[in-house]
């Protein structure tokens, strides 16, 4: 996955310098889906109208489709849900702020991709229809969330203080900075699953330490 994470930094790093001096929503998303295009990576990224949100308030989705990936369709597919004012030119603090939550949800993705590709893209769930609970507990989602937490974790705190973190798994949920959680993706977990307790944390806990000892920080968008 260091690989892939390169290659998702090196897009978004691009697509903040070619927009450094102030860039629309439309344009920036014009600028990162040409940037992947140059990278050769196949997935798309499309952009929906959501009038609950505020005008400066955005989420992103991603979702990855084992058989359109078997089938050398599309597989990942980017959702970024806002509701912006078409005129707002961005200024660097908000493009990155976007960059990261693109770079994390696509190598997210990809993560699942790879996972689908060792089974040889056989389905055993269908995550959409499950209650968000029990679409924690799926396998998949707990590899997948402990590689998305050492991510999070390497960019809030740096990969050895986190390591050191690790023996105070429930305190790390809890940590904030700047009023932010330093893993939103770990205290989303917590959340739903209580303490050290939990069977689910505790297998968490045992792969966001692999990951975190194998992860290149260098790779990890900031």
């Amino acid at each position: 996955m260091n690989a892939v994470m390169e290659t998702v930094s090196t897009v978004c790093n691009r697509v903040r310098s070619k927009s450094k001096h102030g860039v629309s929503f439309q344009k920036l998303l014009v600028g990162l889906r040409r940037e992947f295009k140059i990278a050769d990576f196949d997935l798309k990224i499309k952009s929906t109208r959501d009038k609950t949100l505020g005008t400066e308030e955005f989420y992103v989705n991603a979702y990855y489709d084992a058989e359109n990936d078997q089938h050398n369709e599309t597989p990942i597919e980017v959702v970024v849900h806002h509701n912006f004012d078409n005129v707002l030119i961005w200024d660097s603090k908000q493009i990155t702020e976007f960059l990261v939550q693109i770079f994390d949800a696509t190598v997210h993705e990809f993560k699942h991709q790879r996972q689908s590709a060792k089974r040889k893209y056989q389905v055993f769930s269908d995550y959409i229809k499950k209650p968000y609970k029990d679409y924690l507990e799926e396998d998949d989602e707990i590899d997948a969330y402990a590689f998305s937490i050492a991510v999070e974790l390497c960019r809030t705190l740096g990969k050895y203080r986190a390591l050191r973190y690790m023996p105070k798994m429930s305190a790390l949920s809890k940590l904030k900075f700047n009023g932010r959680y330093v893993s939103p993706c770990l205290a989303a977990y917590f959340g739903q699953f209580g303490n050290l307790t939990n069977p689910i944390i505790r297998r968490l806990s045992k792969k966001v330490y692999v990951r975190l000892q194998k992860i290149d920080t260098d790779s990890v968008f900031v």
